[in-house]
């Protein structure tokens, strides 16, 4: 890790799809000062702090990147950062493909996992001196840290608000009855508006929001084994009955259950 470097990648087409644009360890210094409102490229920063420290300022707040912490950056944008002399960091660019899924972009996480930072170091291993790289090995890179760094992200927020992960628990212990909000008021000796607004937080719906897709999620099972009602399935599930089940599950699944039904016995 002493060696600072840079690649960075151009491709002729990238068929919609995002991928690295560049990556490569770095230190901050008296002349490392990155003011993204003036950057001309669009892309997205994700920049790993390994020691030292360093400093992510926005909407007029700095926060201290030290080691395992983390900063997600588009660019451009009103945004900033720069470190002391002791910072070391690794960075990935990832293509403007990418903003879809991260919002908001501008974020910083102070407390990573070790799996996190071992994908981070092997993904660099595995692009570190190779200057022509196949474009689809590139995106197929960039999706697995994607999808890595929505794991972590969902992770750090659920540690950050342990009471939603309470609710969530409950929700999903007690689906099979007619619960609602003064249930959770009641278990939890919570606050309506505040259960809300912690589980919103932490899991980015509200509880009820997700209570329903849970039972969606667990009815699938019964709709596939073809032995009971819609209505015995809907009562199963903790719903009053078959016509709100059909209503439910046809604005998360896009069809009614029994053309779901139909679907899926074709492919059998």
């Amino acid at each position: 890790m002493q060696d600072y470097f840079s690649e960075s990648y151009y491709y002729l087409e990238n068929y919609g799809l995002p991928y690295l644009k560049g990556l490569g360890f770095g230190h901050g210094g008296e002349h490392y000062f990155w003011d993204n409102k003036k950057r001309k490229d669009h892309l997205i920063v994700l920049q790993y702090t390994l020691a030292g420290t360093g400093y992510f300022e926005m909407e007029g707040q700095r926060t201290i990147q030290r080691k395992n912490s983390f900063f997600l950056a588009e660019i451009p944008s009103d945004c900033c950062y720069y470190g002391e002399k002791d910072w070391r960091f690794l960075y990935f660019e990832f293509s403007k493909e990418a903003l879809q899924w991260f919002f908001p972009i501008n974020q910083t996480h102070l407390d990573s996992s070790s799996r996190f930072q071992e994908l981070l170091l092997t993904i660099h291993d595995q692009l570190k001196g190779q200057t022509d790289v196949d474009f689809f090995e590139n995106s197929q890179l960039a999706y697995s840290l994607i999808v890595a760094l929505k794991k972590e992200l969902l992770t750090v927020r659920v540690e950050k608000y342990p009471l939603a992960k309470e609710i969530k628990d409950y929700l999903e212990q007690q689906y099979q009855k007619e619960i609602g909000l003064m249930d959770i008021e009641e278990h939890l000796e919570l606050s309506r508006y505040k259960a809300i607004r912690l589980f919103e937080k932490a899991y980015t719906v509200s509880p009820m929001a997700y209570l329903k897709k849970y039972r969606i999620k667990r009815a699938l099972p019964f709709l596939l084994d073809n032995q009971r009602t819609i209505h015995e399935i809907a009562k199963l599930v903790g719903m009053s009955n078959g016509n709100y089940f059909a209503k439910v599950f046809k604005a998360e699944m896009g069809m009614s259950p029994s053309d779901y039904q139909k679907s899926r016995h074709n492919f059998k």
